[in-house]
C-alpha cells in the first residue's frame, strides 16, 4: 500500500502537482486541460469535462470509482467545486479529503450565511441585496456565489434582471484588488502572503481573472483589517489548510469580497522551493493543518511564513480568436500551462476566450514583476502572431 500518493483535482491542477511532486509525493491529477507540465510530473493525468458550474459530476465520480482509493493519502482540490459542494462530499466518501469539508465550502459560499458572519464580526464588505433599489444610481454587479475566475460577474444595466439560485447583487466598489493567502487550523492563521490581482476583461466576461503578483506593499492598517477578517472567519467557519481572502481596498478600508475555501490561483506564486525545508513545503502545510489540525499549532501572524525575498507574478494569456498551435512551437521557459502533444506534428485548437498558457516573472519589487509579466503576455501573443 503506497500512502505517498496524492490525488489532485482542480480545473487546472498544474500548480498543485508541481508543489506536491517537489515535496516528494507521487501524484494522480484530474483536471480539464492536462497541460504538458502536469502530464510530465504526475504519475497519471485524467481529463474530465467541466462547464461554468464546475466538473461534470457523473464523469468525475466515474473516473474516481475506477481508482484504488486505498492507495491514496487523500485528495487535494482547487477550483471546480464551489457550485456543487455535494460532489465534494461524495468524493470524500471514497478518498479522504485534504482541505475544508464540503459543509464548510457550502457554508462559506452561501450568501445567507457568509455575509451575516461578516456583519457579526463587524467586517466591511460592499453592500449586497437580492432586489435592486428602485432608483439605483450606483453600479451594481450580479454575482454567482459558486463562481470562480471572475467569469460569472456581470454589470447590472437595468432592474429587469432575475436572480437565479445563489446569485446576488453587490454594489461595485472601485479600488485596489488584493488577496491574502493563509494557512488555518480552525482557530488561528499564519500568513503566506499578500497579493495584488488584476483583470483580463473581454466583452462577455468583464471581470475575468488576469493575474496576480506576490509580496505587495500594504499599509499596516489594511494588513490588520485583512488579518482580523481571516482570523475571525477561520474561527467562525472552522477553516482548515490553505485558503485565500479576496479584498477590495479603497480609502484605507479593506472590503471583504469572498473566501476561497480551497487552493486558489495565488497558490501558484508560492511554490515548494521557496521554503527552508521539505516539512515547510506549502503542500505539507496544507496536509498537516487539514489532517492534524489539533497537533499543528499556528502561533504567529506577524510575518509571512515563506522566505523568498523576490516577488513572483503570473498572468493568464487568453486567445482573442480561435488559434491553432502545433507541437513544434517553441515556448519560452517562463511559460506554463502549455499544451501537451502526444505526437510530434500534432496540433491543438485554442478557442476564442480560452486560456492559451500562463506566464511567470520574478523581480525584487512587485511593481517590476507585474510589469514584466504583463510584457510577457504581449510577447506570447506576438510570437503566436508572427508564426
Amino acid at each position: 500500500m503506497n500512502k505517498n500518493l496524492l490525488l489532485t483535482i482542480a480545473i487546472s491542477a498544474r500548480p498543485f502537482v508541481v508543489a506536491a511532486t517537489q515535496a516528494g509525493y507521487v501524484v494522480t491529477a484530474i483536471d480539464a486541460f492536462a497541460d504538458r507540465q502536469t502530464v510530465e510530473l504526475a504519475e497519471t493525468t485524467i481529463v474530465v469535462n467541466y462547464d461554468r458550474f464546475g466538473f461534470n459530476a457523473d464523469e468525475l465520480l466515474s473516473v474516481i470509482d475506477q481508482l484504488d482509493a486505498s492507495q491514496y493519502l487523500g485528495f487535494v482540490y482547487g477550483s471546480g467545486f464551489e457550485a456543487q459542494p455535494e460532489l465534494l462530499k461524495e468524493i470524500a466518501n471514497i478518498i479522504p479529503l485534504i482541505g475544508n469539508s464540503a459543509a464548510i465550502v457550502q457554508a462559506v459560499k452561501n450568501t445567507s450565511i457568509f455575509f451575516p458572519a461578516l456583519n457579526f464580526h463587524k467586517i466591511a464588505y460592499p453592500k449586497i441585496c437580492n432586489t435592486l433599489p428602485v432608483d439605483f444610481s450606483a453600479c451594481y454587479l450580479k454575482k454567482f456565489a459558486g463562481g470562480c475566475g471572475g467569469t460569472h460577474i456581470k454589470i447590472v444595466n437595468d432592474d429587469n434582471d432575475v436572480l437565479g439560485n445563489n446569485y446576488y447583487y453587490q454594489e461595485q466598489v472601485d479600488g485596489r484588488s488584493i488577496s491574502l493567502l493563509f494557512v488555518a487550523n480552525s482557530r488561528h492563521v499564519e500568513l503566506i502572503g499578500f497579493n495584488e490581482q488584476w483583470l483580463s476583461p473581454c466583452v462577455t466576461a468583464p471581470f475575468r481573472y488576469g493575474g496576480a503578483v506576490s509580496k505587495i506593499a500594504l499599509s499596516s492598517a489594511i494588513q490588520h483589517q485583512v488579518i482580523y477578517a481571516a482570523e475571525a472567519l477561520t474561527r467562525e467557519f472552522g477553516l482548515l489548510g490553505i485558503n485565500s481572502l479576496d479584498v477590495i481596498v479603497r480609502d484605507d478600508i479593506a472590503y471583504i469580497l469572498e473566501i476561497n475555501p480551497r487552493l486558489s490561483a495565488t497558490f501558484d506564486l508560492y511554490s515548494a522551493n521557496l521554503y527552508q525545508s521539505v516539512d515547510d513545503n506549502i503542500v505539507n502545510m496544507h496536509l498537516k493543518t487539514s489532517l492534524e489540525a489539533d497537533a499543528f499549532p499556528l502561533n504567529s501572524v506577524e510575518k509571512p511564513i515563506q522566505y523568498n525575498m523576490q516577488s513572483t507574478a503570473h498572468a493568464v494569456v487568453y486567445a482573442l480568436e480561435s488559434t491553432v498551435i502545433g507541437a513544434l512551437f517553441e515556448w519560452p521557459s517562463w511559460a506554463v500551462d502549455i499544451p501537451y502533444y502526444a505526437e510530434q506534428y500534432e496540433e491543438k485548437i485554442i478557442f476564442a476566450g480560452e486560456p492559451i498558457c500562463s506566464v511567470f516573472a520574478q523581480a525584487e519589487d512587485s511593481a517590476i514583476a507585474k510589469k514584466l509579466v504583463q510584457a510577457r503576455v504581449e510577447l506570447i501573443k506576438n510570437l503566436l502572431d508572427s508564426r
